[in-house]
């Protein structure tokens, strides 16, 4: 029987996110992009600071202030259009972050700007950060209760099921996990989505993948975990959730062994 597929997104600060959330890592030496809607007004927050300017052309877009949290508010003019807006903004904490803001038709966006963190692997690379952690958990309640008595080596016998998948994905991103030969691959994605198998990995009772995931299409995309499922999978992590035309992203995804 298939199961109802939901997606609880994790980080490892804890941050719910919405279906029109996105969360990016502050990085004051990088413009960063995100996809916001033309006609609706978007949110845009830094996560346990407050913006206190916004800088850019202030004829191609509306804006508000929400003082007390230190939130705004922002919507694109009808004279800008789908056009690109470039912004700057500083905090009450000292960041200053350049920004791309690319309207497209879609739901109001909330885009929430943080230091993701870092954790270290097993291994000698460097640390990476978590940025969008993916768990799903539709499957059935005779699944979830026969992970409870895994775990895989190396992760701790004492962790939940939940826990083992996190400390399998922390494993998969550092670089250490011993590689898997695989013959054959054929995960697709939505339309407009080229996904390419970079490496296989072996996490003890599960398996790892490491995927090139690029946009070959001519508008931006949100990635959307959902849309990348399959019957097994357990957690997805995407180091960039928005993809510009012609660009690519690192997907890993921890499945069942």
């Amino acid at each position: 029987m298939k199961s109802l597929l939901f997606f609880l997104a994790l980080n490892l600060l804890n941050v719910p996110l919405d279906a029109t959330s996105q969360t990016i890592a502050t990085n004051p030496d990088k413009r960063l992009k995100a996809i916001i809607s033309a006609d609706s007004m978007n949110r845009l927050a830094v996560a346990n600071d407050r913006i206190t300017q916004i800088f850019g052309d202030q004829e191609a877009y509306e804006v508000q202030t929400e003082e007390s949290t230190g939130q705004l508010f922002l919507k694109p003019t009808l004279e800008n259009g789908k056009k690109p807006l470039a912004i700057t903004l500083i905090t009450e904490n000292g960041l200053t972050q350049d920004m791309t803001l690319e309207p497209v038709e879609r739901d109001a966006a909330t885009v929430i700007l943080k230091n993701a963190g870092t954790f270290s692997g097993t291994g000698n690379d460097p640390a990476k950060p978590m940025h969008h952690l993916s768990f799903s958990h539709g499957m059935d309640q005779g699944m979830m209760a026969q992970g409870l008595g895994q775990h895989a080596p190396g992760f701790g016998p004492a962790l939940g099921f939940q826990d083992q998948v996190i400390a399998a994905m922390k494993y998969l991103v550092s670089g250490s996990a011993p590689t898997l030969g695989i013959d054959n691959f054929d995960r697709k994605g939505p339309k407009g989505i080229e996904i390419g198998l970079i490496e296989a990995f072996h996490l003890g009772n599960f398996k790892g993948f490491k995927l090139d995931v690029k946009n070959a299409g001519d508008v931006p995309m949100d990635i959307q975990e959902k849309d990348f499922y399959r019957a097994g999978d357990l957690a997805f992590y995407v180091e960039n959730r928005v993809l510009s035309p012609k660009t690519s992203t690192i997907m890993y995804v921890v499945t069942r062994g």
